[in-house]
């Protein structure tokens, strides 16, 4: 692939390749990735469950390549709806259900960056791209409060 030499090999054998060249793999049915990899509309719904429950401020541990996954749900959604128009519910779905759990995850974070605190506890279930949101809002709190209240206000 390109100049990179590859294999031999087995069917059935798993393998740990860069992202770009499985996903090549998979598009040309040479292979797939695995079940535990793959996130479904019933595994997303399970997600949207949890972030849902009532009186939850908790912020649930989600894979770390969650979002990731997310995009890639949706993309193969939208490829089954081109060819069968029925699949459009299922991607409408999908859409819903991935912009609700990133709604209410961007409010559970938002307002633990302004809590002042930093309870790892509750950091160590970000993803990564939520962690570099996390920390952008507290840098911009925390500018503002030493604008506003001076610099003794940190």
């Amino acid at each position: 692939m390109g100049d990179r030499v590859l294999g031999p090999y087995r069917q059935g054998q798993e393998v740990e390749l860069p992202l770009w060249i499985a996903t090549h793999f998979v598009q040309m049915g040479y292979a797939k990735f695995r079940e535990e990899d793959q996130l479904t509309l019933n595994t997303l719904s399970t997600t949207h469950y949890k972030e849902t429950l009532p009186g939850s401020r908790q912020i649930p541990k989600l894979a770390k390549n969650f979002y990731f996954q997310v995009r890639r749900l949706i993309k193969e959604l939208k490829a089954l709806e081109a060819k069968d128009r029925a699949k459009g519910r299922d991607l409408d779905k999908a859409l819903s259900l991935s912009r609700d759990i990133v709604n209410i995850r961007i409010k559970k974070i938002a307002s633990l960056s302004a809590s002042g605190e930093q309870p790892t506890e509750l950091t160590s279930n970000l993803t990564a791209e939520e962690l570099a949101l996390y920390q952008s809002i507290r840098s911009s709190i925390d500018a503002w409060k030493r604008d506003i209240l001076g610099r003794e206000a940190s």
